[in-house]
């Protein structure tokens, strides 16, 4: 492709610059290759510029003029410009298609799935984007991130093109609404989830946190939007939302809402009011917190043309969501797997079990190591508080060691509670041990990993799966 139709404000000389592929990293250069420059806070893009011209790149975006003879094309974002170029290179495949991008910070990849669900039970073929994997109908892709790069995503697009998908689901994190990683999308729907602390590490304030993920919804990013009016954020957004939207709750007035929700460990059911369009929920997950998350992809649905026969069907015929509240029942006790990794979310799951635990909570969960570390602390607190045992251990430490940070967990945690907890830095070791305390009726919860396929230690992804290990011990008769 010329280089004149992948970018606007070319030098003339260059215009007809024939363009094979994108690349941000040096790895991915190849012959033709056009290379952009990121700026960024550990590694600046620029000082790879001549890395990139030897590798193959015959052309530059940057932000100022590097030590490469090539061609530049000087730019005042080249985050932007990426993502905009790479829009550009596909042939701006969502414009091809009906597009949703949810957000917030719990309940993303469950609101996602069960939106796939209802569109399938419309008859619609659809595509998935988020933590779990992406799904090109009945194919699935191993994800990279929630939110894939520009260059990645808009390739991924463009396959669902291909393949004859109409509607495309995806989770859009703030880590991508902050580096621009969308921009050149504007999405049929966005929806917002919750808001609570996460991620403060790259973001340091909850403030800027909740910045970006309010860029989704202004005319840039989507053309309506689906917002929770139970959450005081989401209040916030509809107060000040540029595009139309409709509600959904449960305490305040809504145009999607629920009423006498009720739930069992089998999972939840409640009388949905659609638009004044009344119909039974029945859902396989438990959990209050899954009850907004079937509301939220109901909504979606609803903006997207889709009756209320198909919405109900859609969220019936939903039995799993890999990660996600997952029972495993052996023969002593109840396990319950589980992505929760944020005080929230765990607080969410633990308060669920407990209104059906028949008797003890026994809870497994770690911080994840090189990110924010003011949540650990706080993560201890909720969890020794709502469980009556808990298993300190090791949640992808990363390049920190996992004592040091089952330490900054262990400062939260009250000392009349301090002998309920147990630390175990070994992850295999801390399951084990905590289904070998539990007694008939106890329910074991895992959570901080859900549908993950490894544990990253010293930089290294080491093959590991909480379901998987399970279901190991059962087979070799351990538990």
């Amino acid at each position: 492709m010329k280089l004149s139709l992948i970018l606007g404000g070319v030098d003339e000389k260059y215009a007809d610059l024939e363009i094979s592929s994108l690349a941000f990293d040096t790895s991915d250069v190849k012959c033709g290759s056009l290379f952009f420059c990121l700026a960024g806070t550990k590694t600046d893009g620029h000082n790879f510029a001549e890395e990139a011209e030897r590798a193959g790149a015959v052309a530059i975006v940057a932000q100022r003029k590097t030590k490469s003879r090539l061609p530049h094309v000087i730019v005042n974002d080249s985050r932007h410009s990426l993502s905009t170029a790479a829009c550009m290179f596909y042939g701006e495949p969502s414009k091809k298609l009906k597009t949703v991008a949810v957000t917030g910070t719990n309940g993303k990849t469950t609101t996602t799935y069960i939106l796939k669900s209802i569109l399938e039970a419309a008859g619609k073929k659809c595509g998935v984007i988020g933590t779990n994997a992406v799904l090109i109908g009945d194919r699935r892709k191993d994800a990279t991130l929630t939110t894939p790069d520009p260059i990645e995503l808009n390739g991924i697009l463009r396959e669902m093109c291909d393949d004859g998908v109409e509607y495309v689901v995806m989770e859009a994190s703030a880590h991508a609404l902050a580096l621009r990683k969308l921009d050149g999308i504007i999405f049929d729907v966005a929806a917002f989830t919750n808001f609570s602390r996460d991620h403060l590490d790259f973001f340091g304030t909850m403030d800027d946190y909740f910045e970006a993920k309010k860029q989704l919804f202004t005319p840039l990013h989507a053309k309506y939007a689906v917002i929770n009016s139970d959450d005081a954020k989401g209040a916030e957004i509809a107060e000040n939302c540029l595009i139309p939207y409709i509600s959904y709750g449960a305490e305040n007035p809504s145009d999607v809402f629920s009423m006498n929700l009720s739930m069992s460990v089998n999972g939840l059911e409640y009388v949905l009011n659609l638009n004044d369009d009344i119909g039974k929920v029945k859902f396989n997950l438990p959990g209050k917190f899954n009850m907004y998350n079937t509301l939220c992809a109901a909504a979606a649905a609803s903006v997207l043309g889709v009756d209320l026969r198909h919405i109900l069907d859609g969220i019936r015929s939903l039995k799993k969501v890999d990660g996600r509240f997952n029972v495993i029942n052996t023969s002593k006790c109840g396990i319950i797997i589980d992505f929760a990794h944020t005080d929230d979310g765990l607080k969410n799951i633990l308060n669920t079990v407990r209104e059906f635990a028949p008797q003890k909570i026994i809870t497994v969960f770690g911080c994840g190591g090189d990110r924010d570390k003011s949540k650990r602390p706080i993560m201890g607190k909720v969890v020794s508080e709502l469980s009556d045992y808990c298993f300190v251990t090791s949640d992808n430490p990363r390049t920190e060691n996992p004592s040091d940070i089952i330490a900054d967990v262990i400062s939260g945690i009250s000392a009349e509670k301090k002998n309920t907890v147990i630390c175990e830095p070994d992850r295999k070791t801390a399951i084990f041990e905590a289904v070998k305390i539990a007694d008939n009726g106890d329910i074991v919860v895992i959570a901080g990993k859900g549908a993950e396929k490894y544990q990253e230690v010293m930089g290294i992804k080491q093959p590991y799966n909480d379901e998987q290990y399970v279901m190991e011990l059962m087979e070799k008769g351990r538990i």
